[in-house]
C-alpha cells in the first residue's frame, strides 16, 4: 500500500496537471482567438517587410472573401497553362494586356484573406503575399495592403480588418487579392482592375516564387515604359 507521502505527491501532481489543462483552455478560449489571429497577421506583415525592405518602400497589407468572380459578373473567359500554373483571363483582351492594366495602378493594394486562429490556410496566403509584394517592390513600385480575418465558423460574416482604419489609406479597393482555394491559378480581371491569386498549400510550395517573378517582370516593364515616356 502507498504511504502518506506518496499519496500527497500524487495529489500535487494531479493538481499541477489540472492547472495546465485549465491554462491551455483559457489560451484557446474565444476571447483570445482575435489576439491569436492578430499575432498571425503581424508575423505575415513582418515577414513581408523583411522580404521587401531592400527597396526602401513602405509595406502594408489588405484582404477579401471571393467566390467565382467570372461567374458572378458573367464574363467570357479563357485559360492556359504557364509552366504548370493555370492562368484564367477575360477574353476581352489578352492575358498580358489584362495583367499590365491591373498592375499599372498606383499604388498596388494587396488584400490578404486569412482565417481567425491558428489555421494552416494562413501559411499559404503569407507565402504568396511575401513573393507578390516583394515582386512589386523590386520594380520600385508603391505597394500597400491590409489583412481581412474571417471567422472559420461563419465565413459569410464581415471580416475584421487589420492595418486598415480611418487613419490610413490602406483600405482602398484591392488590386491584388490573395486567398486560399482550390483554383490553384491566377485570375486576371481587367474589368474589375484586379488580380486574384488563389491556391492551396501545394500551389504555394510550387508556384509562389513564379508568381512573384511574373509580377516583378510586368511591373518592371510598366516602370520602364513610364520612365521612357
Amino acid at each position: 500500500m502507498k504511504n502518506e507521502k506518496e499519496k500527497k505527491d500524487e495529489k500535487k501532481e494531479a493538481k499541477k496537471e489540472g492547472k495546465k489543462v485549465e491554462k491551455n483552455e483559457k489560451l484557446l478560449s474565444k476571447e483570445n482567438l482575435p489576439w491569436i489571429a492578430a499575432f498571425i497577421v503581424i508575423v505575415i506583415i513582418a515577414y513581408v517587410v523583411i522580404q521587401a525592405s531592400s527597396t526602401g518602400k513602405g509595406i502594408q497589407i489588405n484582404q477579401n472573401l471571393t467566390i467565382n468572380i467570372f461567374q458572378i459578373f458573367g464574363l467570357n473567359t479563357r485559360s492556359y497553362v504557364l509552366d504548370g500554373m493555370r492562368v484564367e483571363y477575360e477574353s476581352s483582351m489578352t492575358a498580358d494586356e489584362g495583367l499590365k492594366l491591373v498592375l499599372s495602378q498606383d499604388p498596388q493594394i494587396v488584400r490578404l484573406e486569412t482565417v481567425n486562429a491558428s489555421d494552416s490556410r494562413n501559411s499559404m496566403v503569407a507565402i504568396i503575399a511575401a513573393e507578390t509584394i516583394r515582386g512589386i517592390a523590386y520594380a520600385n513600385r508603391t505597394v500597400a495592403g491590409y489583412a481581412a480575418v474571417y471567422q472559420p465558423d461563419n465565413l459569410g460574416a464581415a471580416p475584421t480588418l487589420i492595418n486598415c482604419d480611418a487613419n490610413n489609406s490602406n483600405c482602398g479597393t484591392p488590386t491584388i487579392i490573395i486567398k486560399y482555394g482550390s483554383c490553384n491559378c491566377l485570375k486576371i480581371l481587367p474589368s474589375q482592375k484586379q488580380l486574384v491569386i488563389e491556391g492551396d498549400k501545394s500551389f504555394a510550395t510550387t508556384h509562389a516564387s513564379k508568381v512573384g517573378q511574373i509580377i516583378a517582370m510586368v511591373e518592371s516593364e510598366i516602370a520602364n515604359s513610364t520612365t521612357a515616356g
